[in-house]
This record gives C-alpha cells, sequence and structure tokens, in this order.
C-alpha cells in the first residue's frame, strides 16, 4: 500500500481546506466533500484502503446517516469522527460504525492543533496497515 488516501467530509469550508492543506503537505492524496451523499458517492467509487474523515453534523446525510449508508463497501477503510458540538452524536455514529464492523478511531473534537492532526494521521495510517494485513481484528 504505497498511496495515502484521506477523505475529508466537513460542511465548514475553510476547515475541510485547513485539514487538507495539513495532509497534502504530509504527502497524503485528499478528497473534500461538504456532505454526507458526496462522501458517500466518493466512497462507493473509489479503491483501496482509505481514511475517513467525517463530521458529524453536515448537511443532506451527516455523519450517522453515512455510516447506515455503508452497507455494500468492501474496501479498507479507516473513520474518525469530528464535531465541535455535543459528544452524543459522535458516540452513536461511532457504536453504529462498530457495530458495522467499520474501524473506528478515537474521536476528534474541533478546532483540531496542526500538531495533533498530523499525529492522527500517522497514528490512522498506521492502523489501516494493520487492518490490511487482519482485517478480521476488531477495531481500535
Amino acid at each position: 500500500m504505497s498511496e495515502r488516501k484521506l477523505y475529508i467530509a466537513d460542511d465548514n469550508f475553510e476547515f475541510a481546506e485547513y485539514l487538507m492543506t495539513v495532509a497534502q503537505r504530509l504527502g497524503w492524496t485528499v478528497q473534500t466533500c461538504s456532505n454526507g451523499n458526496e462522501l458517500l458517492a466518493l466512497l462507493y467509487s473509489g479503491d483501496g484502503p482509505a481514511v475517513v474523515l467525517v463530521d458529524i453534523n453536515m448537511p443532506e446525510k451527516d455523519g450517522i446517516e453515512v455510516i447506515e449508508g455503508l452497507s455494500e463497501v468492501s474496501r479498507p477503510l479507516r473513520f474518525r469522527f469530528m464535531t465541535g458540538g455535543a459528544d452524543a452524536p459522535m458516540l452513536a455514529a461511532k457504536l453504529m460504525a462498530r457495530a458495522r464492523n467499520l474501524s473506528v478511531g478515537r474521536n476528534l473534537y474541533k478546532p483540531i492543533p496542526m500538531d495533533n492532526l498530523k499525529r492522527v494521521l500517522v497514528d490512522e495510517w498506521d492502523a489501516l496497515l494493520q487492518l490490511e494485513k487482519a482485517p478480521n481484528l476488531p477495531a481500535e
């Protein structure tokens, strides 16, 4: 696995640009979108392993609805849910993702300091490599 793919779903354009810029400087190939429908389309049309940063509160489809729409994706994916708000929706999304046997890392709270974001991307790449080697191990 050589190409580090990252999908960012966040309706805050400036925040998504910040995440994308940091990731690209670290060598990631990044695709951004502003709602859950766009994210699902990207995840279904793409291939190979990827890390997915998902804002919980988005228009059209939120983070929870994205998880509900992932039943047919068969590629290795690692999810991190993000919010600037309450914990309850993130906890719900994380529980739903795990119930669907998706690999989920710890929640991220906005704003995400650059050093923390860089560490998260390194950690998620390592977790994705482990997921590819042993896809049936429990998440996190």
